[in-house]
């Protein structure tokens, strides 16, 4: 499909109008629809991406779940976006439909760590605003379905968290200012618990723990101010147990332990410098072989072999 092309070489304008001109010609081809979605979310036009997924699910039956996870996604956007712009009622409206939705694909049966990510991060936008309970109240309505599956599907309860306990506990109790902060924590530690043996995410993973865990302390008073640090040191130790060499963990450890100690602290800050700066080194060397290569007309190999042994230097130094 032209449009598919002109999207992959980043020419939107040129696919919109390829695409347009398909539907033109067959108006019932939801596919054309879908990229033309995708390239209005490109764009941050996300009023304009979920008007097409609607359009297609009302086409396909609603039996599309992946054009239901990309409305999920528009939706989490424009609500992040109008967040941004201080359109609080607008920005709460699409937090709740993404979690909505999110919902709808867990119960589909897929993409269950994606949707508890789309699940936390609504929960999580929606808590950073909250300064009501009937705002907390309003939330749970959205959030008790999501629960209740979390609970059903967590049969071992792995998404406990250690001095906030589990989700189950939430149904409980009353809502107050804290549920939809706790929301998020446990949707994320349930996508933590999923991707566990999953190397190349689990450490995003327990980063958007840890920070959940952080805003829901800075937030608490008391026994659950202790909880939220402690929990949140502890899942970005997990993270750096498995990869010690990502400068943004160790900044991230670094702000948890202000408050519990100020030579970890200071240690923690220090190699997130460190690695930040051969990380910087790296890239600067890296243009300039770039450079060089083409300048002088070197071979891919040539170029390859010169940057491992800077690599080599740089970590032996």
């Amino acid at each position: 499909m032209l449009g598919e092309s002109y999207i992959k070489c980043g020419r939107h304008t040129a696919g919109l109008k390829a695409l347009e001109h398909v539907l033109e010609l067959d108006p019932a081809n939801w596919m054309a629809l879908y990229h033309m979605a995708d390239i209005h979310s490109q764009l941050g036009e996300f009023d304009k991406a979920i008007e097409a997924y609607e359009h297609i699910l009302t086409i396909t039956g609603d039996d599309q779940v992946g054009v239901t996870a990309a409305l999920a996604s528009a939706e989490l956007a424009q609500g992040q976006q109008a967040a941004a712009g201080g359109f609080r009622e607008r920005s709460r409206r699409a937090f709740h439909a993404a979690l909505g939705l999110a919902h709808k694909v867990l119960l589909a049966g897929g993409h269950r760590p994606w949707a508890w990510k789309v699940v936390g991060d609504a929960a999580f936008e929606l808590a950073a605003h909250e300064a009501r309970v009937e705002d907390a109240q309003e939330s749970s309505e959205a959030l008790r379905p999501i629960l209740e599956h979390l609970i059903n599907d967590d049969g071992d309860r792995r998404s406990t968290v250690e001095g906030l306990g589990h989700a189950a506990n939430m149904l409980q109790s009353s809502v107050d200012l804290s549920h939809t902060a706790k929301s998020a924590i446990f949707a994320y530690a349930y996508r933590a618990h999923l991707l566990k043996n999953e190397p190349r995410v689990i450490d995003s993973a327990l980063y958007d723990l840890a920070t959940s865990l952080h805003a829901f302390a800075i937030k608490s008073e008391g026994a659950e101010k202790t909880a939220g640090t402690k929990a949140a040191i502890s899942a970005i130790r997990l993270a750096l147990e498995r990869d010690a060499g990502d400068e943004r963990l160790w900044n991230a450890l670094g702000v948890l332990c202000e408050g519990a100690g100020a030579q970890l602290a200071q240690h923690a800050f220090v190699v997130s410098l460190e690695l930040y700066q051969k990380v910087r080194i790296v890239l600067m060397v890296e243009k300039q072989l770039i450079v060089r290569t083409r300048s002088y007309g070197l071979t891919l190999d040539t170029y390859t072999s010169n940057l491992m042994i800077v690599n080599w230097r740089i970590n032996v130094s």
